[in-house]
Formats: C-alpha cells, sequence, structure tokens
C-alpha cells in the first residue's frame, strides 16, 4: 500500500480536511499521543523515570517511522501497533541515549513503552482521538452550514414555492420553510455528533480487561489502575468510562450512527438542491467558483458538484455504518476475531464521509442562489390544483357538476381541469352558485399566498431551536 494515498477514487473527501485527519500518519500519530501520554501519567506517578518519559514523547513522533515499512509488518499481528511499538521501543532507546543516558538507563526508557497496556487499548483509545480530532473540522463546517441556512431561511420566509410529494406537485409552501427543514436536520445531527464525540471514551483494561498487569505495577504506590486511567483520559481529553468496554462495542456504534446522521442530514439540501438545479427547474444554483463545477467535454455544463459528492457520501455511509454494526455484533470472548479488526477501516470511511459531507455542505449553503421568480413560475404550472385540498375542504358542500354533487362534483372539476386545461377557477364558477360563494371568495379560496398554514410559526420553531444550540450566533 502506497501511504501517499490521496483518495483519486473518492470525490468526497478528497482532498478534505477529514481524509487529512484520519490518513495513516494521523492515526500512527495517534497512537504514539497515547503512548507517550501513558509514559506521562506513569512518569507523574512515580512509577517509571521522568527521563524515560520525555525519552518516549521525543520519540512518539510519527515522522520518525516508514509507514510503507510499518504497513509491510501489520499483517504478522493483525495490527499495526505491534510493529509501531518495536520501532517505538527501538527510537525511544536511541533517543535516551542521545540524551546521554547509559545503557542501563536506555533500556529502562525502552521498558517503559506499553507498560501495563495491550494493544486493544493503545487503537481503541487512538481511534477516539482521531474521531476527536476529526471532528472539529465537522462540527465547524456544520455550524457554518446552519448559520448559511438560518440566513436563507430568514431571506425567503415569504418566498413562495411548490411543495412536492411523491414528485408531483402538492400544495403551496414557502421556501423559507423547506430551507428551515434543511436547518433543523442539520442542527440535530450537528449536537448529536458533538454528543457523542465529547463523550468518545478512553479504552484501558490490559490484555483481557482486569488490568492485572497495570496492578502489578502499581503494587507497593499509592496508585491505582483506575486512577491511572482517569488521569490519560484527562491527558487526552477523552472521556473517562470508569472501566474497560472492549467487549462492548456500543461506544463505536453510536459514534458511526452520530456521523452517519450528519450524512443524512447533509444529503436531505443536496438531493433538494439536485432537483432545483435541474434547468427544467431553475429554482436553485450552486454558486459559480473557477475550477469547480466545469464538464469534460461540455462547455456549456456548470455542474452542482457539491450537491452530487454530497449524495455520493449518502450512498456510501450506509455501508460503512453497517459494517460497523456486523463488527460489534461478531465480537466475541475479551478480544474479537476478526470482527474488532473490521472495525477500523469502516470507522475511519464514515469518519471520512461525514467530515467531508459537512465540509461540502458548508460550501454548499453558503453560495446557494435561489430564483425567488422561478420558484413562483413553477408553483403557477398548476395553476388552482395546488389549492385541491382546501377547494374539496371548503367547496364541496356547494359545488356541482352535471349529476355529481358534493366532493364528487369537486373531484370531477379538478380532474375536468387536469385533462382539458380549462381554468379550475372557471370550472369552479360554472359549478358553483355565485349567490353562495362570491367570486371575490373564491379568488381568495384560490390565491396560494392564503393557504400556507402554520408556515411562519414552524419557521420561528426551527430557528428557536438552531438559536439555542447557537446561542452566541
Amino acid at each position: 500500500m502506497d501511504p501517499r494515498e490521496v483518495s483519486l477514487l473518492d470525490p468526497v473527501s478528497a482532498g478534505g480536511a477529514a481524509a487529512r485527519a484520519t490518513g495513516d500518519t494521523a492515526f500512527v500519530q495517534a497512537m504514539l499521543d497515547v503512548e507517550s501520554a501513558w509514559a506521562g501519567v506513569l512518569s507523574d506517578a512515580g512509577l517509571i523515570e521522568p527521563a524515560a518519559a520525555e525519552a518516549v514523547a521525543e520519540a512518539a513522533d510519527a515522522r520518525r517511522y516508514d509507514l510503507a515499512s510499518l504497513t509491510a509488518r501489520t499483517r504478522d499481528g493483525a495490527n499495526a501497533l505491534i510493529p509501531l511499538l518495536a520501532d517505538l521501543r527501538s527510537t525511544t532507546h536511541e533517543v535516551a541515549l542521545a540524551a546521554g543516558a547509559d545503557r542501563a538507563g536506555a533500556s529502562a526508557a525502552a521498558a517503559a513503552v506499553h507498560r501495563g497496556a495491550t494493544s486493544q487499548d493503545i487503537i481503541d483509545t487512538a481511534l477516539m482521538l482521531v474521531a476527536r480530532r476529526a471532528g472539529a473540522a465537522l462540527t465547524a463546517d456544520l455550524a457554518s452550514a446552519a448559520d448559511s441556512l438560518a440566513g436563507l431561511v430568514d431571506a425567503h420566509r415569504g418566498t413562495l414555492a411548490v411543495a412536492r410529494s411523491l414528485t408531483q406537485h402538492a400544495l403551496p409552501t414557502t421556501f423559507g420553510l423547506r430551507a428551515a427543514g434543511w436547518l433543523s436536520g442539520v442542527v440535530t445531527a450537528a449536537d448529536r455528533i458533538r454528543g457523542a464525540l465529547d463523550a468518545a471514551p478512553l479504552q484501558w483494561g490490559g490484555a483481557a480487561g482486569t488490568a492485572a498487569a497495570l496492578t502489578d505495577v502499581v503494587a507497593g504506590s499509592s496508585a491505582t489502575p483506575a486512577g491511572l486511567a482517569a488521569s490519560l483520559a484527562d491527558r487526552l481529553r477523552l472521556a473517562d468510562p470508569g472501566a474497560p468496554w472492549h467487549t462492548q462495542r456500543l461506544p463505536v456504534t453510536s459514534l458511526g450512527a452520530a456521523l452517519a446522521d450528519v450524512v443524512v442530514a447533509a444529503s436531505k439540501v443536496a438531493n433538494d438542491v439536485l432537483l432545483g438545479a435541474r434547468p427544467e427547474v431553475g429554482e436553485l444554483r450552486e454558486a459559480a467558483s473557477q475550477g469547480r463545477g466545469g464538464s469534460s467535454a461540455m462547455p456549456q455544463k456548470q455542474n452542482p458538484v457539491l450537491a452530487v459528492t454530497i449524495k455520493q457520501a449518502a450512498i456510501a455511509a450506509p455501508a460503512q455504518l453497517g459494517q460497523l454494526y456486523a463488527a460489534a455484533a461478531a465480537a466475541g470472548d475479551e478480544r474479537p476475531d476478526g470482527g474488532w479488526h473490521a472495525e477500523w477501516a469502516a470507522l475511519r470511511a464514515l469518519i471520512r464521509t461525514a467530515g467531508a459531507a459537512a465540509e461540502q455542505l458548508a460550501a454548499l449553503t453558503a453560495g446557494l442562489e435561489v430564483d425567488k421568480q422561478r420558484m413562483r413560475a413553477n408553483l403557477e404550472l398548476s395553476g388552482g390544483l395546488v389549492l385541491s385540498e382546501r377547494i374539496m375542504a371548503r367547496l364541496a358542500a356547494h359545488a356541482r357538476h352535471g349529476d355529481l354533487r358534493g366532493k364528487e362534483a369537486v373531484t370531477a372539476l379538478v380532474r375536468a381541469a387536469q385533462t382539458s386545461g380549462a381554468s379550475l377557477r372557471e370550472l369552479l364558477r360554472a359549478g358553483i352558485d355565485p349567490a353562495v360563494v362570491s367570486d371575490a371568495e373564491l379568488d381568495t379560496l384560490l390565491d396560494p399566498d392564503d393557504y400556507l398554514g402554520a408556515t411562519d410559526a414552524f419557521i420561528d420553531t426551527h430557528l428557536a431551536t438552531y438559536r439555542k444550540l447557537h446561542p452566541d450566533d
């Protein structure tokens, strides 16, 4: 595997912050950070010499290690930490000697590496660190998208549009309400991923979750395995679960579910933009940007590539999440035989997918162009037919069409308007006594601006939720 892999076949994450934060170098650095922090905890507790912890900290730099060599040796132990540990101990020994330690001191520094820990402790904790680090950009992008959407909601509270149900024109709505629905999803997803990242826990239990080796390490001192684990969690800014969770994989699936929610929320926006950006619809456009959205063969095209790549993420994310759940469900014994291993790539892929979707969403919403006139024109394509629900409720008692009366008459009039192209208003006028329903009343009933229900109240509710979760905005 080439450590320079840059996601050329994965445009949703190629070149993005999430890809950089989850690359092989980033993961190796996270494992080294855990080892270094653990050496610092042991030093603070008086269980190893400070010079040993300092040597480990200096050695814990991913730039010192050959990723291609680590990759080639990973199969021999079924995880990347095993070859990394061999290299880290050797490098720590060299660093200690260079710092003036004698051979015994350098050997002691090397022996301090990974003391009382196990591979699963380091890898699970490192993955949580990677998620937290990638999550910083992800949550910032969601906040940016939410801000942009709130602006769209305010600007288009009264912009009339047609609501579509099962691809067909349904009722009048406003683009402000549609954007408020997008905002609600993004705010909810942001709240869930923040909660999941804040809860990302340290894993620390030793070879079988008993901390037996660590209990021996602390024997004769005032330190306890639980206290040392709490100190490590504090150093790494991870949650302290109080006990190992190595056989119970819900911390991983909970994080994965929150990441998938981010993709779902972004995808709803993207799906609506992809529809609105079709030339025959023409209601929405992604902002033009030099070098973005062009075609290799058709210069007239301006492709909505931000929405396209978000949709790519939405298609990929369920399989990635499904693999996490399948791996968790396969967990057995005190360290799963294959299930644990199957989590790593899936979790990294899902972090990348969600992070990239959030990044693309922030760009999409920041520059989204709204064509108010086209929205109104599309609404008017159905004429009064989009008010059929209201007509049925208000005029059925007065309608007649041939031998038909009531709801059957209204249905027949609506069908006649659809098939003949005749004005629904004219057909209703002919079928309803003007003495019962005046022209002015009929015009009001057929005015889409007058049939928006609780649109304003719902917009206010969505905005209030956004402002509650973004009190500084």
